[in-house]
């Protein structure tokens, strides 16, 4: 009786192999064109990741965009981008060096300039929306028009998703449908030279119809911020619940309430005066407060005569806040 031969047995693996790496190539290929459609001809752009996933390595990113809305870059020493061959809508993207900035035409204070030593970028889409955009900064240092002094932070992360209504707004609301939804949160953040505070925000968009364009969210639209929290080791510092409008001269109105257990340091930041030398207080006070950014926002004062709260005797004074 022959034996049958070894090499036989693995014939149907290597024809596997073989034909797996020429589905896996043309999955690479497409995803390549699909990288350089969006970046300079002249762009550099490797591929690698057999036999798994897809991975796309560009070096000396610089890419900007300019609408008539708004206007964007993004450049980094390196971008290292994958993605399965059958999940065509999701990325996870890899930068070294990252710059990014983000600016409304319309709104020109209303700017945001990121930088950071590392950023991890991941995006979900679905047909005509992003159905999720994550990033997460290491290091970050972060400018933005609203306010003269810069951040920095441990890390900073953003997650955003569009939610596109479907149904017409009821006459009887007096809020527009939610268009998209953001969330913020940092560690260690500092403003200026202030205290490093963790940061939480969670905020809706809204607008008559999906926003495509500057000009559709103005026509009635709100940046309605639910719930914005600073807090340190010891606890909660301030909660804020506001609503953003355009005010049509370029800059952004602002209305809403506060509570804290620091309010001579809120009213004092707000102002831009020397923080206070303040303890915590036992119970948090409600403000309102209201202005346009940037620069003016002004905070309920405290009542004639009202005395001052009851503080903890155990716990640090009101952190400074840059």
């Amino acid at each position: 009786m022959s034996r049958f031969p070894l090499w036989l047995t693995l014939l149907p693996l290597v024809a596997g192999v073989v034909i797996w790496h020429l589905v896996w190539k043309g999955y690479a290929n497409d995803f390549k064109a699909e990288v350089a459609a969006i970046l300079p001809p002249a762009t550099q752009i490797s591929s690698s990741g057999f036999p798994y996933r897809l991975e796309v390595d560009v070096q000396n990113v610089d890419q900007q965009y300019q609408g008539p809305s708004l206007t964007a870059r993004v450049r980094a020493d390196t971008l290292i981008a994958h993605r399965v061959p059958w999940q065509k809508d999701r990325q996870v993207l890899n930068f070294v060096a990252p710059e990014a900035e983000l600016a409304l035409v319309a709104l020109p204070d209303v700017r945001v300039r990121i930088a950071a030593p590392h950023a991890q970028a991941s995006l979900r889409t679905e047909p005509g929306r992003i159905a999720r955009l994550s990033a997460v900064w290491e290091q970050p240092e972060i400018r933005t028009g609203l306010f003269a002094a810069g951040f920095t932070a441990t890390s900073f992360e953003a997650h955003l998703r569009e939610t596109p209504a479907t149904a017409a707004p009821e006459p009887s609301d007096p809020r527009l449908p939610t268009q998209a939804q953001l969330v913020l949160s940092g560690t260690d953040l500092r403003h200026g030279d202030g205290a490093p505070l963790n940061i939480s925000l969670s905020a809706e968009i809204t607008a008559a119809m999906p926003i495509r364009s500057y000009a559709i969210w103005a026509a009635g639209g709100t940046v309605e911020i639910e719930d914005l929290r600073l807090t340190d080791p010891t606890g909660e510092i301030l909660r804020v619940e506001a609503t953003l409008v355009p005010d049509g001269e370029g800059r952004l109105r602002i209305a809403g309430t506060l509570e804290t257990v620091c309010p001579a340091t809120i009213r004092a930041a707000a102002s831009g005066q020397p923080a206070p030398h303040e303890m915590r207080a036992r119970t948090p006070e409600l403000l309102a407060f209201s202005g346009r950014l940037p620069g003016e926002i002004n905070v309920a004062p405290a009542p004639p005569g009202k005395p001052a709260p009851p503080v903890r005797g155990q716990l640090p004074p009101c952190p400074a806040l840059g």
